[in-house]
């Protein structure tokens, strides 16, 4: 649970860092899958008079700042983590998050996450939509009488 003022925010769960330590297979919280995720080193070789070890060890993320398998299929729910924090920094080739990166990719990130939890259901809106067998959410009754009707026509004789 987070409160921000007079709101409290509910979480199933959250990882947050700060610094600028950047490398994951380093990181306790990451250990159990660390070496699943796609460090820059692994997708870039820089010219020789380029190299530099750091920014190798930052992660090859995704447009919406997503972790990215080393090996495809190796590790699907890494695509669930979303790295908002300096670590971005070689995918991006900007800073993130700082004040100016909340504008620029915050969106990303929201969509991303939206479209993700959406299509994980997408079964289930499927069969509620186009299902024949689903019942409804409260009985009729309950807003009939706020429903507008032509009153009837007089007889003309």
């Amino acid at each position: 649970m987070a409160q921000v003022n007079d709101d409290v925010f509910e979480f199933d769960f959250a990882i947050a860092g700060t610094g600028y330590f950047v490398d994951p297979t380093k990181r306790p919280e990451l250990a159990d899958f660390a070496q699943h995720i796609a460090l820059w080193r692994d997708r870039y070789e820089p010219p020789a008079d380029q190299r530099n070890d750091d920014l190798g060890t930052h992660p090859y993320l995704g447009s919406a700042h997503e972790y990215r398998e080393k090996v495809s299929g190796s590790a699907p729910y890494l695509k669930d983590i979303h790295v908002f924090n300096p670590a971005g920094f070689v995918s991006f080739g900007l800073p993130i998050g700082d004040v100016p990166s909340i504008r620029r990719d915050v969106s990303a990130v929201v969509a991303r996450i939206s479209h993700d939890l959406f299509f994980a259901d997408w079964a289930q809106h499927e069969t509620r939509i186009t299902g024949d067998n689903i019942a409804p959410d409260f009985d009729a009754s309950l807003y009939a009488a706020a429903l507008w009707k032509q009153p009837a026509k007089a007889a003309v004789s």
